[in-house]
This record gives structure tokens, C-alpha cells and sequence, in this order.
């Protein structure tokens, strides 16, 4: 399916209308104009952007001190570190049951006259 073109003008008018009407969502807005959700977002973060109001940085990974660096590694090692223990913890309790299930088998089995 081919994509449709919108003019600069009409994106602009749809980021208008979006950030002129605080009550009305995205998906309202995309309804009114008879385009896609994503197109409507897509244009006001572009115009947004365009006027500096969203940071460079990219959503999931903005821009970070050494501090918050070294912060983060540290804090990464940790649950690296709880996972290991976690994981180790796990395998013991799945013998243990096992173990266990064993047992009772041979305990049934025994008592059954």
C-alpha cells in the first residue's frame, strides 16, 4: 500500500490544532483530520523538536554525566550480581523438589497394600 503525502502545511495545522486543544488526544485529533495516530505524533514531536522543546538525546538513552555512568555500572554489576545468586538459588530449590517428589513416590508406593 502506497503512503499517502501530506503537505507541510497540513502537518503543521494538525500540530496546530493538537497543541492549540489540550483536551483533545492524538488519536481525536487523527480522527477529525482522517490520518493515523502515529502520523499526528509523529509530526507534533517533529515540530517540537524542530523548536527545541525535546532534548537531543534519544528517549531511552539521554545524555549522562560520567558520575551517572559510573552510577549505573555499578549499579548493573549489582543485579548481575543478585541474579547470579538468584539463579543459583533456583537451580537448588528445583533439585530440592525433585528430591522431594522422588520421596513421596517411594513412599506411596511403599505404603500402598
Amino acid at each position: 500500500m502506497p503512503k499517502k503525502k501530506y503537505s507541510d502545511e497540513f502537518k503543521a495545522d494538525a500540530v496546530e490544532l493538537y497543541e492549540t486543544h489540550p483536551d483533545m488526544s492524538y488519536t481525536q485529533v487523527a480522527a477529525d483530520l482522517g490520518v493515523s495516530r502515529g502520523a499526528v505524533k509523529t509530526w507534533v514531536y517533529q515540530s517540537r523538536k524542530a523548536a527545541g522543546a525535546v532534548p537531543t538525546g534519544s528517549a531511552d538513552h539521554p545524555e549522562a554525566t560520567e558520575d551517572e555512568i559510573a552510577r549505573l555500572r555499578v549499579e548493573n554489576a549489582d543485579l548481575l550480581e543478585r541474579q547470579k545468586r538468584l539463579r543459583a538459588e533456583n537451580d537448588q530449590l528445583a533439585e530440592e523438589r525433585a528430591i522431594l517428589r522422588k520421596a513421596t513416590k517411594y513412599f506411596a508406593a511403599e505404603t500402598s497394600w
